[in-house]
C-alpha cells in the first residue's frame, strides 16, 4: 500500500513538474510577439483617441467657445442696462435725501 501511494505521489509531482515546464517554454515562446504586441497595443490606444477621446474634446472646446460668445454678448447687451439701472437708482436716493433735506428745514 505505501509502494501505491509513493508510486502515486512520484507520479503526481512529475506531472506537476512536467506541467510547469511547459509553461515555461511557453512563455519564452510568447516573448517575441511581445514586441509586437507593444505596438499593436499602442496603435490601438492611439485610434481610441483618435476616434472617441479628442471628438470629445473637441466638442467640449467648441461648447466653451460658444459659452464664452454667449456671455460676451450678453455683457455687452445687459452693461447699458445695468448702467442705466445704476443711475436711476442713484437718482431716486438722491430725491428721497432731498425730500428728507426739505421737510427737516422749517
Amino acid at each position: 500500500m505505501k509502494v501505491l501511494a509513493a508510486a502515486l505521489l512520484l507520479l503526481c509531482v512529475c506531472r506537476l513538474q512536467a506541467a510547469l515546464v511547459r509553461r515555461e517554454t511557453a512563455a519564452e515562446e510568447a516573448a517575441p510577439p511581445a514586441v509586437d504586441d507593444f505596438f499593436t497595443r499602442h496603435f490601438q490606444s492611439l485610434s481610441n483617441f483618435m476616434t472617441k477621446d479628442l471628438p470629445e474634446k473637441l466638442k467640449t472646446e467648441e461648447l466653451r467657445s460658444q459659452a464664452e460668445a454667449y456671455l460676451d454678448r450678453a455683457n455687452k447687451q445687459l452693461a447699458p442696462l445695468a448702467q442705466e439701472l445704476r443711475s436711476n437708482f442713484l437718482g431716486f436716493l438722491s430725491s428721497l435725501l432731498d425730500l428728507g433735506k426739505g421737510e427737516a428745514q422749517p
